[in-house]
């Protein structure tokens, strides 16, 4: 990989699911500190979108196992471009299941506080996260990376 890649910020180096979590507890604690009512709360139905989550995030995970990359966002390089599995269909299965998983969560929470933990991981993935990997990949992989950019889209 070039040298030129920016040194990732503290930002990149703290894992996605990390992240996620965070933003899930400050909305929980957001919501008991205001003492939040919880018109969204809707448990079993969240628990199943939490493990359909899960789930998703963890195939991808599962395909970065099977290929012997790097699952680490700030690595230096991965070993391989990986394009089976769910990333055929998605760019980005583990932060698409990890976003599934916090509408999960936040239905489980169920209170307007909650909510806003999903679409605070999504900004957050979307113009921190996935940028930083997108120009980390284009600049290891380079032609053969723009094409599977311009054939398999970023979230669904």
């Amino acid at each position: 990989m070039s040298e030129d890649l920016p040194k990732p910020s503290i930002l990149v180096i703290i894992p996605p699911p990390v992240w996620a979590l965070a933003f899930v507890l400050a909305a929980w604690l957001v919501g008991r500190v205001m003492g939040l009512a919880a018109p969204l709360q809707f448990p079993l139905i969240g628990w199943a979108v939490f493990a359909i989550g899960f789930l998703i995030s963890a195939s991808g995970r599962r395909a970065f196992a099977r290929a012997g990359t790097e699952v680490i966002p700030a690595s230096k390089k991965n070993s391989t471009l990986v394009v089976a599995g769910p990333f055929k269909y998605t760019r980005n299965p583990m932060y698409l299941g990890i976003l599934v998983a916090t509408v999960g969560l936040a239905l489980v929470i169920g209170t307007i506080a909650a909510s806003a933990a999903p679409v605070v991981f999504f900004l957050f993935v979307n113009f921190i996260s996935i940028p930083y990997e997108e120009d980390k990949m284009e600049r290891q992989f380079g032609d053969e990376y723009r094409a599977y950019k311009a054939r398999i889209r970023r979230w669904i």
